[in-house]
């Protein structure tokens, strides 16, 4: 990629864009995960080896942490570290997260500035923003182009199974680390089960490692962008 980055406002949040001018590109909302901000993942458009336009957009969760970083939604720090140490990640299948319904409301008014058509637009994230992906395809009054989990879980189980099979065929690309110690990799494959049991296109890239983005799954992910 060539086109240099721009920082825009949409909705009231921070983004970087890579602009497209291209009317057929292939819009990229890529969310970056809790206590990272939108530079963390913008790397991500040079290096992934995608041959159509594409055009990028990188925004800044909302909330803003004590060191400055940003996320989604607020977490129980001292509840994931306590899992951590007793090797044992968290579940957060049993319900929605709090500040979750927020964090959707502003990434909806940032998706209605964009303005990309639902089947020319995919939803990506890592970890946090992995969650907030599905969750705004789950939502979505129309099936977007695909869906990206990276390091992701099953979030609100119930709601999955509710949801999901009203977007049957919908493409998902999901990668996890296999000893992921932030959200583990049981969780990731019940969320692929969900998602297939519902009729998703898709399947989970399974690498050695922690709660990262593998040079493997860069290389699988430009693939399947192109294929969009």
């Amino acid at each position: 990629m060539s086109v240099s980055p721009k920082l825009v406002r949409l909705a009231g949040l921070d983004v970087i864009e890579f602009p497209e001018k291209d009317p057929k590109a292939l819009t990229v909302v890529c969310l970056h995960g809790y206590g990272a901000d939108m530079r963390d993942l913008a790397p991500l458009a040079a290096e992934l080896a995608v041959t159509r336009p594409v055009r990028w957009f990188f925004p800044d969760g909302p909330e803003v942490l004590d060191w400055g970083g940003k996320a989604w939604f607020p977490i129980d720090v001292a509840s994931f570290e306590e899992a951590q140490r007793a090797g044992k990640p968290r579940d957060l299948s049993r319900a929605e997260p709090d500040g979750m319904a927020d964090a959707r409301a502003e990434l909806r008014a940032v998706l209605g500035e964009i303005g990309a058509p639902a089947g020319s637009l995919v939803l990506m994230g890592f970890s946090q923003g992995a969650m907030m992906a599905v969750d705004l395809a789950l939502r979505a009054e129309e099936k977007v182009a695909g869906v990206v989990i990276l390091s992701g879980t099953l979030v609100d189980k119930a709601t999955v199974e509710a949801l999901a099979p009203k977007k049957k065929g919908l493409p998902f690309f999901q990668s996890h680390g296999s000893v992921d110690p932030i959200l583990g990799f049981p969780q990731a494959l019940a969320l692929e089960k969900e998602l297939k049991a519902a009729g998703w296109d898709g399947s989970l890239l399974r690498f050695e490692g922690g709660h990262g983005i593998a040079p493997e799954v860069v290389a699988s992910l430009a693939a399947w962008l192109d294929a969009r």
